[in-house]
């Protein structure tokens, strides 16, 4: 289990470093930010080393041009496959993860890479190329994304309440149907959360979100494989 916590807009620094401390017991082993002020994006991940316990699976994990970036928590149960393929088709490796094939991955193919993972995992790509933030949540849901959007920018987090450190004191309005769903049957069906303005990535869903605070995601159901484990 990792952790993963990001923005697109105007957001506290200090509020951001907060909220990534609030998960961070789900990766106790190695922590990391990213944060490009011009372009006004922040990403950061906490670590369980599982694969490649070295530094070079260490996250966000940035592409050698520096124009990508990627977090992600979960497992590509073939991500040697992929990586004998990417080899072949001339990308090189300096570690052993899953997470460096992933961003491989996308460096080859972009967004129709969904099609070809089969695992468990939510991932969140920052494409400096064309000034996006491509996100993917694996097709059983197995791994949470949450995300809240206002005038300031697009956040996510694998948990609520880091998200909450960034909304600061705006969108807090109980969803009372959500919260009812929540008590009766211990989760809430669709994206629904007990919070009015933060909602859940669906399990196969993607969504892309461009160009600056006001962006609304643009939400494409994917057809990939997952596979618990």
């Amino acid at each position: 289990m990792c952790g993963i916590l990001g923005f697109s807009g105007i957001f506290d620094h200090a509020a951001f470093s907060a909220g990534l401390r609030s998960i961070a017991h789900r990766g106790p082993d190695d922590s990391g930010v990213f944060l490009d002020e011009a372009q006004q994006i922040g990403l950061g991940h906490v670590r369980l080393s599982i694969l490649d316990l070295s530094m070079l699976g260490h996250q966000p994990m940035v592409s050698e041009d520096g124009k990508v970036v990627l977090v992600f928590n979960g497992e590509i149960y073939n991500f040697r496959e992929l990586r004998s393929e990417l080899e072949g088709r001339g990308f090189s490796f300096r570690g052993h993860s899953d997470t460096e094939v992933l961003l491989n991955l996308y460096l080859a193919d972009g967004e129709a890479i969904l099609p070809r993972l089969n695992g468990i995992f939510t991932f969140v790509v920052w494409d400096g190329r064309n000034r996006s933030l491509f996100v993917a949540r694996d097709g059983l849901g197995v791994k949470p994304l949450y995300y809240f959007q206002s005038t300031r920018g697009f956040a996510f987090a694998s948990e609520i309440k880091a998200l909450l450190c960034l909304m600061a004191s705006e969108g807090r309005e109980l969803d009372a149907v959500a919260l009812h769903r929540y008590l009766s049957f211990l989760w809430c069906p669709g994206e629904g959360t007990p919070l009015k303005s933060v909602r859940k990535v669906l399990p196969g869903e993607a969504m892309v979100v461009r160009e600056g605070p006001l962006s609304m995601p643009i939400r494409c159901t994917c057809a990939y494989k997952s596979a618990a484990g």
